[in-house]
């Protein structure tokens, strides 16, 4: 079907690991969420040009591919939701500086927030609830101008910037964290072992405009160069 576009295949029972071409499809939407998939999520990933991806309430495990960070920058939805994802929530996320709803809750990710979050200026939607993620919540998150809902309940967070103490008393969720001073966090005792705190992701400085805008353009060269190749 190579004029295909949109693909639903939601709320069905079909298993079995993603094949490796459904993301070099030129697919606006893919929606393979409330599904029994399983296995890694494709490297391919970074070869979709989908507007919108949905892959939630599945059995998909291993890491979010490091080729995310590839895909175009029209990307406005991805929900990787209620899934068994490991590993670090990749830097490649600041590329998406259209990027209105990112949901990566229910998985068991680790490490902190990578800082080029802080690009995700059209964010809407940033679900992060349900991991194991830890370190400060920091202005990278909380000063996204246009984030109408934050949720990081239930991971290891152990501090809040000024701006993040400000959102904590607007209805965002920051429950069953390890917050000192904070109400609804979690028990010491789950505090005292930082789960994931060995574990390594690859950081950069806060970026600034100028950066964002430099990701962004690469990312442009890249897609470019990608699509002109035979």
């Amino acid at each position: 079907m190579p004029t295909l576009i949109y693909l639903d295949l939601r709320f069905n029972n079909f298993s079995g690991p993603l094949p490796q071409d459904l993301f070099n499809k030129k697919l606006d939407a893919i929606f393979l969420n409330n599904n029994n998939f399983e296995g890694e999520i494709p490297q391919s990933l970074g070869n979709s040009p989908a507007s919108v991806i949905n892959l939630a309430n599945n059995n998909l495990s291993g890491n979010i591919p490091f080729s995310f960070a590839f895909m175009s920058s029209r990307l406005k939805e991805i929900l990787f939701l209620n899934n068994q994802l490991t590993g670090c929530i990749p830097q490649g996320v600041g590329i998406f500086t259209e990027l209105q709803v990112f949901d990566v809750s229910f998985n068991s990710l680790m490490g902190h927030l990578p800082d080029t979050m802080s690009c995700l200026q059209q964010i809407e939607v940033l679900n992060l609830a349900h991991n194991k993620l830890s370190g400060e919540l920091s202005n990278v998150v909380c000063s996204l101008r246009s984030l109408l809902n934050l949720t990081v309940a239930y991971n290891f967070f152990s501090g809040l910037s000024g701006e993040c103490s400000r959102l904590f008393n607007v209805g965002f969720d920051f429950s069953d964290n390890c917050i000192p001073g904070r109400d609804m966090q979690r028990p010491q005792p789950d505090c005292s072992i930082i789960p994931g705190g060995s574990l390594n992701c690859l950081r950069i400085p806060t970026p600034n405009p100028l950066v964002c805008a430099a990701l962004a353009e690469n990312l442009s060269k890249h897609t470019n160069a990608r699509s002109s190749s035979p």
